[in-house]
């Protein structure tokens, strides 16, 4: 079939409850529908949250992680930290093998490290954590009582890097994830313990692997192979084989002369879709902008891309009009309590109207009273 890529972008919005938000009752089903939500800046995983649920206060994302432990933050899409339900790690940690290259020569020559000394960290790790939330020292002084030094080597001491190098692989292999801060710094639990299950038992990762393209692609239609690739983080050519191995039935579309995949069920509701209408703020790294095409001037004009999708991986904050991304927004100083909003071109009328509805959404999440600054339009 073919398509044009509002249409597709219509029923994105749709599928990730951002054209009709859900209760803040249904913050776990949020988080489960898209797998995964990105928690690099735990702020704007928040707000990726407050901008699908009604009434959602940021005491319930703090509550879910750490007082009733139905959300789990721990490194996985990207390298990055995301929020997962407690059920959906499984699924994660159940797939991961297919996206791992911690075991790679590359990787461990680039790395410094053996595999034979890479699976006696990831082993000391296990032993180490529990349902106790340690601190990086502690892990460390932990680990290193159990692995010493081989040769001349600190082992231990490779888990102080700032970016985690050492601490995602034993994370997806489920043996680590975030626990509560300390203060200023950040802890470490066992997943099993920390959640008061027991794993489930392990399944072929390759279907694994397919089931959770097949939930990626029930909120993003439309995706071609490489981009559920590029969000899961292997090779197209091990998505296909997922996809295969569960028996996943995929329709190829055509969008605007591009080639995508959709779930084979989905046809008829995207022959149905209109295009969409309405304003939505959307805050740093929301997965409907870090997931779109990139450079189709249909969803983001062209010579704004490199505004939104910017320098090391940094994903811009962005305004959404009618399905486009039709400008860039963000929170001033707290002394000035503004947001900015930087529109892409002019607005057809009653769309600031709309946008000031979401600022107003942003400030009662927030509890502080926010303006709305709109500067001139880019041309």
């Amino acid at each position: 079939m073919s398509t044009t890529w509002l249409r597709i972008a219509s029923l994105r919005l749709d599928r990730q409850h951002i054209t009709k938000r859900l209760p803040a009752t249904r913050l776990l089903d949020v988080v489960d529908h898209h797998v995964a939500i990105q928690a690099q800046v735990m702020s704007a995983a928040e707000l990726q949250l407050n901008a699908r649920l009604d009434g959602l206060r940021r005491d319930d994302v703090r509550d879910a992680l750490w007082q009733k432990r139905t959300l789990v933050k721990t490194w996985a899409m990207r390298g990055a930290l995301h929020l997962m339900t407690a059920e959906g790690l499984w699924d994660f940690v159940a797939a991961a093998p297919t996206r791992g290259n911690w075991e790679t020569g590359a990787w461990l020559r680039y790395f410094e490290v053996t595999l034979d000394e890479l699976r006696a960290l990831m082993s000391a790790i296990e032993q180490v954590l529990d349902d106790k939330p340690r601190t990086r020292a502690e892990l460390i002084a932990g680990v290193a009582e159990r692995t010493g030094k081989s040769g001349k080597k600190d082992l231990a001491a490779k888990l102080a890097s700032g970016w985690g190098t050492f601490l995602k692989p034993p994370a997806h292999r489920g043996h680590l994830c975030h626990g509560p801060d300390a203060g200023r710094n950040v802890t470490f639990v066992k997943p099993a313990d920390w959640l008061g299950v027991k794993p489930p038992k392990p399944v072929d990762p390759k279907v694994a692997t397919g089931h959770l393209a097949e939930r990626f692609l029930r909120l993003f239609p439309g995706a071609s192979r490489e981009g559920v690739a590029r969000w899961w983080g292997a090779s197209p050519s091990r998505i296909k084989a997922g996809v295969a191995a569960a028996g996943v039935p995929i329709a190829e579309i055509d969008i605007e002369g591009a080639a995508g995949w959709a779930l084979a069920e989905d046809v008829a509701a995207i022959e149905r879709a209109t295009e969409p209408v309405g304003v939505r703020l959307l805050p740093n790294f929301d997965a409907y902008v870090n997931d779109l095409p990139r450079r189709v001037d249909a969803l983001l004009p062209v010579e704004h891309h490199d505004r939104v999708h910017r320098v090391a991986g940094w994903v811009s904050p962005v305004v959404i009009v009618d399905g486009r991304v039709a400008g860039t927004w963000e929170i001033g100083s707290a002394k000035k309590g503004v947001v900015v909003v930087q529109p892409f071109g002019t607005w057809r009328a009653g769309r600031t109207r709309e946008l000031k509805a979401e600022v107003e959404r942003i400030a009662a999440f927030l509890d502080r009273p926010l303006k709305t600054e709109i500067a001139a339009p880019l041309r």
